[in-house]
């Protein structure tokens, strides 16, 4: 018996839905049952990932925020002239501040 099977009864037994409690392999409520189960399904699955996929951006966004904070403080010190400015001194701070950021971060780190 699927999880979801009492709950597909529960709405069988409303009118205009077909008898899902018919027992039999090929009962026509079996169908209905399986089309009630799939409809179920299917909207949590979606919320599911989409909230998944939510808390995974939020994660990841608060843990690179630091580096992204640094890169900022860095291009703020190199315009008011605290930094000297120079693409090579640049390309040196981001190159160290990613590797960084992969080894801190592990899989969680933003790859480019």
């Amino acid at each position: 018996m699927h999880y979801f099977t009492p709950f597909a009864w529960l709405l069988a037994a409303f009118s205009g839905w077909p008898d899902a409690t018919t027992n039999g392999l090929n009962a026509p409520g079996r169908l209905s049952e399986a089309r009630a189960l799939e409809t179920l399904q299917r909207p949590m699955l979606k919320s599911a990932i989409d909230t998944a996929d939510a808390l995974r951006k939020l994660q990841t966004q608060g843990l690179t925020t630091g580096f992204d904070v640094a890169r900022a403080q860095y291009a703020a010190g190199v315009q008011a002239g605290l930094i000297e400015r120079s693409l090579l001194a640049s390309a040196a701070f981001e190159r160290k501040l990613g590797l960084l950021e992969r080894w801190l971060l592990g899989p969680w780190a933003r790859a480019v």
